[in-house]
């Protein structure tokens, strides 16, 4: 019972949420914001309960997707199913509930804390939002794909945006730095974005089978499997495309440079990977090596932090 609903909130995912959120706080807004002389204001045990409810909400959205992804999965993965058998559906209504509800409610009281009550409201409308899209939008033509990776962009975003109102309410002079943040902020929110999109389409060539029999309107079912890979790999170009202008533009920074070139590998890679695919296996590989590239992407941010210090 206890290994079923570690699985079916999707633990590992939670644990990278966390990392990440953290890893923006003390290698990005914090150093940028030090070269003011100007500390964090969040305290610790608002922004872990920021943290928390982010993970709240994440797991209940995991949920929420598993309930209303029973049919096909049943299809596309009939050895993996959780719910229904080590795991009620009523059952995952419940702790979908309850997840939600809490991170709603933890949501409000750190948006509070920082004076901005009005972003408790965020996590109230992805809940929402992440019930449509387990039962309608994931099931249309990309639309499902861009909202789970705008969603995976707001978990770097809602980091700033919280310590953004908190300076506010200190009275803190702090525009110059918020000015670099943002810049920063934005361009790993839009990494997350296109390494997300590249990932989820990955995922639904993965699942094409039972997509199908229950008919979704999913990326490969309207393109097809070659024209989605040739989609795909568009997207990779973006990104390398976006690689190579930093790169130009941050050439003096040594570590930082070398990163950069690790992350354009990792990318050429993807790209000749997804050319080669045609098993679902080589779909299953390179949706975990998405995750790699997600990974290396968002550890640079501590090369950022050695440059600053």
């Amino acid at each position: 019972m206890i290994g079923a609903f570690f699985r079916i909130i999707r633990y590992p995912n939670l644990l990278m949420i966390i990392f990440i959120q953290y890893i923006v706080r003390y290698c990005l807004v914090k150093p940028v914001l030090a070269i003011e002389g100007i500390p964090l204001q969040m305290s610790e045990l608002n922004f872990a309960l920021l943290v928390l409810s982010t993970v709240l909400i994440t797991a209940a959205g995991y949920v929420i997707n598993d309930y209303f992804d029973l049919r096909i999965d049943r299809i596309n993965k009939p050895d993996k199913i959780i719910l229904g058998k080590k795991i009620s559906r009523r059952k995952a209504i419940l702790i979908h509930t309850i997840f939600s509800l809490f991170g709603i409610l933890l949501g409000f009281y750190v948006a509070f804390s920082v004076g901005a009550i009005k972003l408790g409201f965020i996590n109230a409308v992805i809940t929402v939002l992440l019930w449509f899209y387990s039962a309608k939008y994931k099931q249309k033509f990309l639309i499902g794909n861009v909202i789970v990776s705008i969603l995976s962009a707001f978990v770097i975003i809602i980091v700033w945006l919280f310590e953004f109102f908190a300076l506010i309410k200190s009275g803190t002079m702090f525009f110059t730095a918020s000015k670099s943040i943002f810049i920063y902020i934005m361009a790993y929110a839009a990494f997350a974005f296109l390494i997300t999109l590249i990932r989820e389409i990955i995922k639904d060539i993965e699942d094409i089978k039972g997509d199908s029999i229950t008919g979704c309107r999913t990326v490969p079912i309207v393109l097809g499997v070659q024209r989605t890979k040739l989609f795909i790999n568009i997207l990779a170009g973006v990104c390398v495309v976006f690689l190579v202008y930093i790169l130009v533009d941050l050439y003096d920074l040594e570590l930082f440079r070398y990163s950069l070139f690790l992350l354009i590998g990792l990318y050429l890679y993807l790209i000749v990977k997804v050319q080669l695919a045609k098993e679902k296996d080589d779909f299953i590989f390179l949706s975990s090596f998405t995750k790699i590239i997600m990974i290396a992407g968002i550890l640079t941010m501590q090369i950022i932090y050695i440059n600053l210090y």
